[in-house]
């Protein structure tokens, strides 16, 4: 069995299968791709893809179970033990449309065909069942030099599909990689196709680099080519100054809510926009709204002084009730790893904790009142008014200035509906 260091011993040993059985049935195969590069700089395996002369037709006849995942690309997924595997046919692409999709695929035998239509050098190797490696373009070297370099001419290549420009800016922060000089040349000269690619296709890389290791290496690099000077947002070196760019490293990668919120902050994107802007890079509408309110929880709070205690937690107990538990919780998260060293912050994220553990109830039907029990004590017709005197019980609960029990509760109402009375009348 060919050794893989980085790879789920596994899936190595099933794809070996997919490999043994195509060249039995008298294919060329092999893995290629992320996998091969990232098993030889160390890094984890994850999907690994194989390549192969079959033909989609030819290659469905030899497995069980395949699904026809992109099929007029070539590419057939074979099944084995539920583990799914991108099974792809040797091709080249004729001329592309709108720097995105080529306008014909041609499958072909030849791996070396193959090889010479990926995007850059490091993604541009082959691995056989035998370990040996297949490399025309030197990948293995500009892995060792830690450069982003194009298959053949970067401009033919950009014009192809101009994602590539974004993907290599990705690869270059995650691997902390630099540019090849002639390739980086090319992307500033053809920055302005990204003008054609889909927000989803932007969002997707863009995703992979924010969860890299490094991301401000990435977002400083869009901002010295400003490749995406079409988006909604200004990638440009002003925001690199920001503080929270400044701590963006340092937040964990999971939850992903962490670092946009972050990284929305750094470039001026109050709450109030953030869902609608993330909804426009064709983010999931929870998602979208998950960040934007973190960012309006982190508004709330920073604007309270740290020294008022009593706002502070008032402040946190409607971000309870606006948001809900579990927004608070990744909010005192958030903060927990941007907080400055000093012994404030420190003591506010542990306030805020024990805070929000002592809040007893965070939604009307939490509480020992419902509606139609406040509507029958007080002897009125529902109406606007009882929404807020459910959300001032609630409060004063959270709080822990009423207790939770139907007795407690009528005592409040009557001082809420006195006290409202009192401001009608002024």
């Amino acid at each position: 069995m060919t050794q893989w260091k980085h790879a789920d011993f596994k899936q190595a040993q099933l794809s070996e299968h997919i490999l043994l059985t195509l060249e039995a049935g008298g294919y060329t195969a092999c893995w290629v791709g992320g996998c091969v590069r990232d098993e030889l700089i160390g890094r984890p395996v994850h999907d690994m893809d194989i390549a192969t002369s079959a033909t989609p037709q030819e290659v469905e006849k030899l497995f069980e179970r395949t699904v026809p995942t992109g099929i007029e690309h070539g590419t057939i997924t074979v099944v084995i033990d539920k583990i799914p595997f991108e099974v792809t046919t040797f091709r080249t692409e004729s001329e592309y449309k709108d720097f995105r999709r080529p306008e014909e695929v041609t499958f072909v035998r030849s791996l070396d065909e193959d090889l010479q239509r990926r995007d850059f050098t490091i993604n541009a190797i082959a691995r056989l069942s035998d370990g040996s490696l297949v490399d025309p373009y030197e990948g293995q070297v500009d892995l060792q030099r830690k450069k982003i370099r194009s298959v053949g001419d970067a401009r033919e290549r950009f014009r192809e599909d101009a994602l590539r420009m974004l993907r290599g800016v990705r690869f270059a922060s995650v691997f902390a990689f630099e540019w090849e000089k002639s390739t980086w040349e090319a992307l500033l000269e053809l920055r302005g196709n990204m003008a054609y690619i889909a927000a989803e296709r932007i969002r997707v890389e863009l995703e992979k680099m924010i969860a890299g290791a490094q991301p401000t290496f990435g977002i400083k690099m869009l901002a010295d080519s400003n490749l995406l000077a079409t988006s909604k947002i200004n990638w440009t070196t002003t925001q690199l100054q920001h503080p929270m760019m400044q701590l963006l490293d340092r937040l964990p990668a999971q939850p992903a809510e962490l670092r946009w919120a972050a990284l929305l902050q750094a470039f001026g994107v109050p709450g109030e926009q953030a869902e609608a802007l993330m909804k426009s890079w064709t983010f999931s509408g929870s998602f979208a709204k998950s960040v934007s309110v973190l960012i309006r929880i982190d508004e709330a709070m920073n604007k309270v002084n740290e020294s008022d205690d009593a706002q502070l937690r008032l402040t946190l107990v409607r971000c309870v009730l606006d948001h809900g538990r579990e927004s608070v919780k990744l909010w005192i998260q958030y903060r927990d790893h941007l907080q400055a060293t000093t012994d404030d912050s420190a003591d506010l994220i542990r306030q805020a904790s024990t805070w929000l553990k002592w809040i007893p109830v965070d939604t009307p039907r939490d509480l020992a009142l419902s509606g139609n029990d406040i509507v029958a004590a007080l002897k009125r017709k529902p109406g606007a008014w009882l929404g807020i005197y459910i959300r001032r019980l609630l409060e004063s609960v959270a709080l822990g200035h009423v207790q939770n029990e139907r007795a407690d509760l009528l005592k409040a109402l009557e001082e809420i509906d006195a006290n409202f009375a009192k401001d009608d009348s002024r």
